[in-house]
């Protein structure tokens, strides 16, 4: 009996020593771990305050306040170009006026050339497209925003913003004209030529690539342009490699929807729609002033 008292007094006197051991540093690792918490949340705090001053620093430069630059554009269905101004706003905001002209090409448009030479004294052998039936281009004029993502993703050399802009656009569809080949016989032959755009009576040459000499004249026409208003909206991101400074180098990449009171005319024989969109890169350079 007296040996069990004895046994447990020590198993006692054992337990207390660890806990009296395992306690301060139970404290030790809390501490620690507030002070690594404490000291992450400063960093981050001063890494957001620095990147606000950087955005400030290099979106709002108070020596350039306006910029205007020429622009051209590859788009999925054609290409586009024009005139970019840029006020500052504010520190990583400025406002956006563009005015730029577009030439829209139809995903069937093949071009093809008359391989027959006969009859080919009588017009020029141009290069044609079967079944196209106007040439369309829009002018757009928009108003908006650049807003600054990231003033510096890459050593400080490279700026990315958001771009977004919308207001009126004008569809300008312009008839095309063939030199279609007409050949009769009163009793001689006699061939001729004459340049036609397309209508429901010559549909049976203007579609038939035997009657089909070349393209006619693209100022042929331009008397007859139909005018289609509507309006449009766009969304792209800017990038704007180098530090600031008085000359603009900025390319750009996104989507432009655009939505007209008629359709757009382009092919016979293809469903014509009134809207467009496409995607498109683009390529601006320019001059900053203040």
């Amino acid at each position: 009996m007296l040996r069990c008292k004895i046994t447990l007094l020590l198993l006692l006197c054992l337990l207390m020593s660890c806990l009296s051991w395992s306690q301060p540093t139970i404290w030790q690792n809390s501490s620690s771990k507030l002070n690594e918490a404490k000291e992450n949340g400063s960093r981050q705090i001063s890494k957001l305050k620095n990147w606000k001053k950087h955005i400030s620093e290099c979106g709002h430069d108070s020596n350039y306040r306006h910029s205007l630059s020429l622009g051209l554009r590859l788009n999925t269905n054609g290409w586009s170009g024009g005139l970019s101004y840029l006020r500052y706003d504010g520190p990583g905001t400025k406002v956006l006026w563009e005015l730029s002209f577009s030439g829209l090409q139809h995903e069937k448009e093949v071009k093809q050339q008359r391989r027959d030479v006969t009859y080919r004294y009588l017009a020029r052998n141009s290069p044609y497209i079967l079944g196209k039936i106007n040439n369309a281009y829009t002018l757009q004029l928009a108003y908006g925003r650049e807003q600054m993502l990231f003033p510096a993703v890459i050593d400080g050399n490279l700026s990315l913003s958001l771009r977004y802009a919308a207001g009126p656009a004008l569809a300008l569809l312009k008839p095309y004209y063939l030199n279609l080949l007409y050949v009769t016989y009163t009793p001689q032959e006699h061939a001729y030529s004459q340049s036609e755009h397309f209508t429901e009576t010559n549909a049976d040459k203007f579609l038939n690539s035997a009657s089909i000499l070349g393209s006619g004249k693209w100022s042929k026409g331009i008397g007859e342009t139909r005018l289609i208003p509507g309006l449009f909206a766009e969304l792209a991101i800017a990038l704007e490699p180098g530090r600031p400074e008085s000359f603009v180098k900025t390319i750009t990449i996104g989507g432009n929807a655009a939505l007209y009171t008629s359709k757009i005319e382009m092919m016979t024989e293809r469903k014509a729609y009134a809207y467009q969109a496409c995607f498109f890169v683009g390529l601006y350079f320019g001059r900053r002033w203040r």
